[in-house]
């Protein structure tokens, strides 16, 4: 299978607009809209979904291109510090948009009065979601790619993509070849396990009952995105910066990510047992 790049769509102004910009506001769209309809079907008010939205995109934008210019600063910004600013080209690392987001979104909650967790958990459900979004505009972009792939599911890049320029530094193909090895899809295999996370997350938040929840919905995304993650990361081949024990930065995420869910999990289960008790 070849991979389609459409990196660039058009240009607007002199603006080249990118694939990978139309599907982060495509991703963030999709999210108002549902994060909407959850409100008004769990008995949150819909009219706090736009300053939420807002908060969690502006917070985990910023976090996640801040990120990925320190992971790669020597590399691609240190001659040319200004395109730091360039996010619609690509370059933003999941896990420090989702801290930043986090962080935004705690702020938000105690400067209502709300309970954190509570907005948290309505939150987590949308992740995944936006997530699937931004990975197929990785995969238009060529970025997050995969290894070499001697399977069906192999996809080919064409010449200079980032793939491309990777295996030709690697010398794992010429400098005159016209494409490259086939690698794994890592950004499809991604996008698809968050939509499935998707669905399983908005069906845990309408059928359980609030207080407990929160906790599951935020256990079961941390554990599963976290275990998708870390095996994702293990067919990626793009440069990822430094290695901690072995682990790729993100894997070291998971690892820690994956502890916080099993415990999330462990009080969901003890809220539930509680108020099981307490209804007998």
């Amino acid at each position: 299978m070849r991979g389609v790049m459409h990196s660039e769509l058009f240009s607007l102004f002199g603006l080249q607009i990118q694939m990978y910009g139309v599907m982060l506001a495509l991703g963030f769209l999709a999210c108002y809209l549902l994060a909407g309809r959850l409100a008004r079907l769990s008995g949150r008010n819909p009219r706090e979904v736009d300053t939420l939205v807002m908060v969690a995109a502006v917070c985990g934008v910023l976090g996640a291109r801040a990120v990925y210019v320190w992971q790669n600063w020597r590399t691609e910004f240190a001659g040319a510090p200004l395109e730091m600013f360039a996010v619609w080209r690509g370059g933003l690392v999941f896990y420090g948009g989702f801290g930043a987001a986090v962080a935004g979104l705690i702020v938000y909650a105690l400067v209502k009065g709300e309970k954190p967790l509570g907005l948290l958990g309505f939150a987590a459900v949308f992740v995944p979601l936006g997530h699937a979004f931004g990975r197929v505009g990785c995969f238009f972009h060529g970025c997050c790619f995969g290894g070499i792939c001697q399977n069906i599911l192999g996809v080919r890049y064409p010449a200079q993509t980032p793939p491309w320029k990777h295996q030709v530094a690697l010398r794992q193909i010429s400098q005159y070849a016209p494409e490259t090895l086939p690698t794994w899809p890592t950004q499809l295999i991604e996008a698809a396990g968050c939509l499935v996370l998707f669905g399983g997350l908005w069906m845990l938040y309408r059928r359980l009952p609030a207080g407990v929840r929160e906790k599951a919905v935020g256990g079961v995304y941390l554990t599963a995105y976290a275990l998708l993650r870390f095996g994702v990361e293990c067919l990626r081949d793009d440069p990822r910066g430094a290695t901690y024990f072995g682990l790729s930065f993100s894997q070291t995420i998971s690892v820690a990510l994956l502890a916080l869910g099993v415990l999330f999990l462990i009080l969901a289960y003890r809220e539930a047992n509680h108020g099981t008790i307490h209804r007998q």
